[in-house]
């Protein structure tokens, strides 16, 4: 009897280990005379382990007593979650504490609203459909005509965008007229019904241009393309409530006489209209990033100190792209880290923005004339530019601590 008492006794011990919740404490603080709202809070699970040294499978983080939408991420694929992801709202210069609960297995799991998507389509040649696809890659750097949509793309209710699978790596858009997610209903091309209905579209044309931030090469006077590569890989990393990121990798890129390894991990938040655009390399290199000029008429912006931004009507579209598209009214803007920045330049197609560094992040925002209840003009989009990007130029602080 006393045995069998001491291995119920052990039986209930393991499960209640199984089971155990630890609680984290996160402070965050909002350095600005603004408030802010629905900021990013990026944590890594590191940090949130620390303690106990536990895997963590599962969170939940608690803002004034309630529970918000967060997210966890696998972010090198290896299994193992490395980020929590969540939103919060600041007023100018306040600080909270929120309480990240985490358990080592899916007892804390909640399935929030998806206000994010992402995808990736190849074209398969045999049934003439398309199929789903996380992960391609090409020795020869071009999948453009073998994927829907040339490439990875993904959405907020506000804006979509699209990464070209070739040698440009443009970044274009897709403009929103309702605050909703379209991607997975029109697969980027919307049918004459669903615009008839309110459906967005593809309101950019790019041509060979930095599009909207698109990351370029630099060779003193022009932007110039990622090639040659000895492999290019496309990736959705994830698609989830919170954020949805996308990737793309150029391996062996010669440039500037050095073979350098390139990735470009491109995230998308909730409730927004930018994109964080994180980029990595082997060797520090000067790149360049920017929106392009290619517009019948146009306004220009360049008195933010590391931002650009263009407000302007584009040209008309050729017929074999898009018969039904006409020149579109769009706002296009980047911001980049004042320690990155080198200089701001021009060439015959886009405002740039020089970058130095090996491993930084800037970002890309845009938005479309015809969007319910957004910017209706260059002024208004451009006060919206530089208060993002002052924003972006004093980050919040986030803290750590355990209870």
């Amino acid at each position: 009897m006393k045995k069998n008492s001491i291995l119920l006794l052990g039986a209930l011990m393991c499960a209640v280990s199984i089971h155990a919740v630890s609680i984290v404490r996160v402070t965050i603080e909002n350095p600005s005379v603004w408030a802010q709202n629905n900021v990013p809070v990026v944590v890594p699970v590191s940090k949130l382990s620390a303690k106990s040294g536990a895997k963590v499978v599962s969170a939940a983080v608690v803002v004034n007593k309630k529970q918000v939408p967060s997210q966890l991420d696998d972010l090198n694929r290896d299994g193992s979650a490395d980020e929590l992801a969540f939103l919060v709202n600041l007023q100018p210069k306040q600080k909270i504490t929120v309480s990240v609960k985490v358990a080592a297995d899916s007892s804390l799991y909640k399935q929030f609203k998806e206000k994010t998507h992402a995808q990736m389509w190849r074209k398969d040649k045999q049934t003439k459909t398309i199929v789903p696809t996380i992960e391609e890659s090409s020795t020869t750097g071009n999948l453009y005509q073998s994927l829907h949509h040339h490439g990875p793309a993904f959405e907020s209710e506000y804006m979509a965008y699209r990464l070209y699978f070739d040698e440009k790596q443009t970044v274009d858009l897709y403009g929103k007229k309702k605050h909703r997610l379209e991607l997975m209903d029109t697969k980027w091309y919307p049918t004459d019904k669903q615009i008839a209905e309110g459906y967005g579209d593809d309101i950019l044309w790019v041509k060979a241009t930095a599009g909207c931030g698109t990351l370029k090469g630099w060779d003193g006077a022009k932007a110039t393309h990622i090639s040659p590569v000895s492999n290019r890989t496309g990736r959705v990393v994830v698609s989830g409530p919170v954020r949805s990121i996308i990737e793309m990798e150029a391996d062996g890129w010669q440039y500037q006489g050095k073979s350098i390894d390139l990735k470009q991990r491109y995230i998308i938040y909730a409730d927004h209209r930018d994109i964080e655009v994180q980029v990595m390399q082997n060797l520090p290199t000067t790149l360049c990033t920017g929106v392009q000029t290619f517009f019948d008429a146009s306004e220009k912006m360049t008195d933010a100190k590391g931002a650009v931004a263009i407000w302007g009507t584009g040209l008309q579209y050729p017929v074999t792209d898009n018969p039904r598209t006409k020149p579109q009214t769009v706002g296009l803007a980047v911001s980049v880290p004042l320690a990155t920045l080198k200089e701001s330049t021009q060439d015959k197609d886009n405002l740039l923005l020089l970058l130095e560094g090996r491993d930084f992040t800037y970002h890309i925002t845009s938005a479309w004339e015809q969007e319910e209840g957004g910017f209706k003009q260059s002024k208004n989009f451009f006060d919206y530019v530089k208060k993002w990007n002052q924003e972006l130029q004093n980050p919040i602080k986030v803290t750590v601590l355990f209870y």
